[in-house]
């Protein structure tokens, strides 16, 4: 139903949006002056992102070069606000946060590629279980504060942009090779050109690993690593004349599969061995596709720009994994919270021990989940004087839909001594089989007010969400159960700039931040809302020690603070999986600051930045977490209780020097210790993550003008560091990995 109406209109909005365009404006384009093709970031540029009356950053492409990340995680540790929680140590399943919103799975922040939404189901399953590969972006763009209100659904935390490979002006490719630790290999591929009016760019990329763990018993060489592949297109048409337009088409396909693993280990094995993995996730498997289509136009008379995407993304998941034993009165993390209790068990886990009953077989499920995204947005902008202030506003409407199909299965399997898993007779049993399902429409309006060197931004945007889960009976696949749910929010911001002197600007601002509900959630649970604030300054000259600085204080009020019950935070209650629970109050605090500078010693030239963020988020009401959506199921939490997965201090230093075709980075990351539940005071050993400090080091050689060789070295000194203890105890970071490359360019 949702999406016969979403397909009905998508014609109408998108001729009413080009036909408003047509009338509203009495002068037209030169046929000399086109569509610029590069990339025209959300930001405005470097130059811009400093005069932003809000938080904005933009990594470049050439920031991205500097290390040859392929990690998402590892690219935001530069960005100040950014908490992270890693998971397999390749970023194949990013866990980003923003100014102390939950990391897991990226839900409560907003990820677009290009502009436009890149999640599965951004509403009706906001978990981003799919990134785009980091290979192909040229750029990344993180908001926070009141630019934020441009781009839901979750506005709370922030939004990050992924900005992908553009169309070059002349012929233009590149072939990139890199091979390293753990067989790692990587080979990137792309070649594009304009041809008078006709521009195409196409790239492949193809990444691989064997892994860095180690899998107990026999097999102990069984490959724990991933492949991921990318195929991409790009194909545009621009047309001058009285009206200039630009005609875009993006197609995509991506593929993964990955022996990764929720499993973790006990503190004690952790410490003698943290690459080590048990033989009872031998099958633990993802594999998924990803389908990605995309047309654009974009129309330009004068100042006033609109532009135009419709959008279609499918993913097909599959992830086999180890779920847990058969003993509902003993679980895997009763095993590796207290494995001398529970040794028997333990042994079997480890590969050690044969199943000796039924109740020490293990249960290995399969969730199959079938998701799509689709919608149509236009956005307006438009530069004029009004009574001798010069305005930039910007309007836009989306019409959004997604869809999450579940069917979840599960079989019992005998471990064996030695490793090896043997099924159970019979087939895999259904265990969760329903579908959520949003349609979502989404409008804001934003002016940026220029009064000689203050700039006021006025936002306000408007979600209006209904959302359905419906569920299916296991046996019988009879529709049993149909919840809905409608949501309608407004969300006004004001942000504020002002440049001082020429060394010394101020920002101030606050705005209203939103996280919808989950589709299925009870009528007693309430949408995410909070009240948030920033205020600080930006220097250059002197008062920034030559160089360029930023500090800024934030304080994020939530009136509903929300959490969702989830299989990967181990301890949530299996039988409220996907349930969302309101905490009531809760705030989150901190101070941002970043800095940088470029060095001139003689004929070396050195580039230094360093940013830190210090949060604190604290619970502001007595409840029971019943679900165990913030911390462990039943778990009395008290006002004042420390937010889980929130380290107070985030540190980021990076020191370049290139000379001639030399170049050579540094880069250090200091994290310091948090809990994975609530709690205050002292750290119970069985809840932290200890602080941890990660270098990294890359060198490059320019060749001629065409080829480039570079080395790089992550983890230097090989720092052993608890990644996550979420959901089956302890898993480690990536350790030491040294890879070398070449770059080719045609």
């Amino acid at each position: 139903m949702l999406e016969s109406v979403l397909l009905n209109l998508s014609p109408a909005i998108y001729s009413l949006s080009l036909a408003l365009s047509l009338t509203s404006v009495p002068f037209a384009a030169t046929a000399e002056e086109g569509i610029e093709l590069d990339n025209i970031y959300i930001t405005g540029g470097k130059d811009e992102v400093l005069k932003q009356p809000g938080s904005a950053t933009l990594i470049d492409d050439v920031a991205l070069e500097e290390f040859e990340y392929t990690d998402l995680h590892r690219i935001l540790n530069a960005v100040p606000g950014v908490n992270i929680q890693e998971e397999d140590g390749y970023g194949l399943r990013p866990n980003i946060g923003l100014r102390g919103t939950s990391p897991e799975r990226s839900k409560k922040i907003t990820v677009m590629e290009d502009g436009i939404l890149s999640g599965p189901a951004p509403y009706s399953a906001p978990a981003a279980y799919y990134f785009p590969n980091m290979s192909r972006m040229s750029a990344v763009e993180v908001f926070k504060g009141p630019s934020a209100i441009q781009f839901g659904p979750a506005t709370v935390g922030g939004a990050i942009n992924l900005v992908s490979r553009e169309i070059p002006y002349e012929s233009t490719g590149e072939l990139d090779v890199q091979y390293g630790t753990d067989n790692f290999q990587r080979y990137n591929l792309y070649h594009g050109q304009q041809i008078d009016q006709f521009g195409y760019l196409i790239e492949g990329l193809n990444v691989s690993a064997d892994g860095f763990k180690n899998l107990d018993g026999a097999g102990a060489s069984d490959n724990t690593g991933f492949e991921r592949n990318d195929v991409n297109l790009k194909t545009s048409w621009q047309t001058l004349g009285e009206v200039s337009q630009l005609f875009l088409v993006k197609l995509g396909y991506a593929d993964e599969e990955s022996n990764e693993t929720y499993l973790g280990l006990t503190r004690d094995d952790f410490e003698d061995d943290a690459n080590r993995r048990y033989a009872a996730s031998r099958l633990d498997e993802t594999e998924w596709t990803h389908e990605q289509f995309q047309f654009t136009h974009q129309l330009e008379i004068n100042d006033l720009v609109v532009t135009t995407d419709v959008y279609r993304n499918n993913f097909d998941r599959d992830w086999f994994k180890v779920n847990d034993f058969n003993n509902s009165s003993v679980t895997i993390d009763d095993v590796l919270s207290d494995p001398d209790s529970n040794s028997d068990y333990y042994d079997v886990l480890t590969g050690a021990a044969s199943s000796a009953n039924t109740d020490q077989q293990l249960r290995i499920g399969n969730n199959g989940r079938k998701y799509f995204s689709q919608g149509i947005q236009t956005r307006v902008n438009n530069s004029y004087d009004f009574f001798g202030f010069k305005n930039d506003l910007e309007v836009g409407i989306r019409i959004h839909q997604d869809q999450v199909e579940r069917h979840h299965t599960e079989q019992n399997y005998n471990m064996l001594v030695g490793g090896t898993l043997q099924a159970v007779g019979g087939t895999y049993k259904t265990t969760a089989l329903n579908k959520n399902e949003a349609f979502a429409v989404a409008v804001y309006i934003q002016d940026k007010i220029q009064v000689d060197d203050t700039v006021v931004s006025l936002g306000l945007r408007h979600e209006s969400i209904e959302s359905s889960k419906t569920t299916y009976g296991e046996l019988t696949g009879v529709k049993e159960s149909e919840n809905t749910l409608k949501q309608s929010v407004w969300l006004p911001g004001i942000g504020v700039y002002s440049q001082l002197t020429d060394d010394v600007g101020v920002l101030a601002g606050v705005y209203k931040g939103f996280t919808a509900a989950t589709p299925g959630t009870s009528d007693d649970v309430n949408p995410e809302e909070s009240v948030n604030v920033e205020l600080g300054s930006r220097f250059t000259g002197k008062w920034a020690f030559g160089g360029q600085a930023e500090v800024i204080g934030f304080m994020n009020n939530y009136s509903e603070f929300s959490g969702t019950c989830s299989f990967s935070q181990g301890s949530c209650d299996t039988s409220s999986t996907g349930e969302q629970s309101n905490a009531g109050s809760a705030i989150v605090y901190g101070v941002e600051a970043a800095w940088s500078r470029q060095l001139l010693m003689g004929e070396f030239m050195m580039p230094i930045s360093s940013t830190y963020t210090y949060s604190h988020g604290e619970f502001g009401d007595d409840f029971i977490d019943s679900t165990g959506a913030f911390g462990e199921a039943d778990q009395a939490i008290e006002q004042g209780y420390e937010i889980g997965y929130l380290p107070e201090h985030r540190l980021n230093v990076q020191v370049g020097i290139a000379r001639d075709n030399w170049k050579l980075n540094t880069s250090l990351l200091y994290q310091s210790e948090m809990r994975n539940v609530p709690g205050e005071g002292s750290i119970d050993e069985a809840d932290l993550i200890e602080a941890h400090t990660i270098v990294d080091l890359s060198a490059s050689y320019q060749y001629l003008q065409s080829l480039q060789f570079y080395g790089t070295i992550d983890n230097v000194f090989d720092e052993q560091y608890v990644a996550g203890v979420k959901p089956y105890g302890f898993r480690p970071g990536k350790p030491r990995s040294i890879n070398v490359g070449a770059k080719y360019s045609f």
